[in-house]
């Protein structure tokens, strides 16, 4: 059974990890606030001016509105405070902020990519780790897949995109079956409207072979995909 994470299905208790993380983010804030310093030569932090929700986006509107930059005295031993904006943008916070807390690395995951909760008519779709084949390791979080579906054999053969920008919510791990093979488990799981999500359940029941294609970074869900089917 596919266990689907909590934070994907809009849950608002944190687990064990949100808290070690809100724990630590914590500690930052309450060092920033003994020894920020104002001036023009310290080391750029950036710091809420309102509370944030676990999730938010930090899309360069909301990183203008809601952090202001700080300074602390260069200097201090202290690490994953990003203070460049532009090093941040596009990412989502893992845990609440509170008004007046630095922005650390443990509040966007410790690095790793945070994707944002199942809105109200959205599905989480699981698509088994063989649709992706030996490249699956190379999947994580926030990324978008077009999801391809081949049916019928020899000249009546039949490939189509059908469902073109999925979101990668979480990828689970599987045995590898050896370098260059499909792994023998796992499952990838994607974020699609209801409609999407049935095409792709349908598409993994009935067509011959359903695979994912990764799409690079900067290629966004809008940019068209072709629907024309090929022999």
């Amino acid at each position: 059974m596919i266990r689907v994470p909590r934070p994907l299905l809009g849950a608002r208790r944190p687990g064990r990890r949100g808290l070690l993380l809100a724990g630590a983010a914590g500690v930052a804030a309450a060092v920033l606030l003994t020894v920020a310093q104002r001036g023009p030569d310290g080391v750029p932090v950036l710091v809420a001016r309102q509370a944030l929700p676990a999730g938010t986006l930090l899309d360069a509107t909301t990183l203008a509105d809601a952090f202001v930059t700080t300074r602390l005295r260069a200097g201090l031993p202290l690490g994953g405070l990003p203070g460049d904006a532009a090093a941040v943008v596009d990412h989502r916070t893992a845990v609440d902020l509170a008004a007046g807390e630095p922005l650390s690395l443990a509040a966007l995951g410790g690095g790793r990519p945070v994707v944002a909760p199942l809105a109200p008519g959205e599905r989480a779709v699981p698509v088994p780790a063989q649709a992706v084949g030996a490249s699956a390791s190379a999947l994580e979080p926030g990324m978008l897949v077009d999801v391809v579906a081949s049916s019928g054999e020899g000249p009546a053969g039949r490939t189509r995109v059908v469902v073109g920008g999925a979101e990668i919510l979480a990828v689970e791990a599987g045995t590898d079956g050896g370098f260059g093979t499909a792994p023998a488990s796992g499952v990838v799981l994607l974020r699609a409207g209801a409609r999407d999500a049935l095409v792709i359940t349908a598409a993994l029941n009935f067509a011959r072979e359903v695979r994912l294609l990764a799409r690079p970074d900067g290629e966004g869900p809008g940019t068209p995909v072709s629907e024309v089917s090929v022999p």
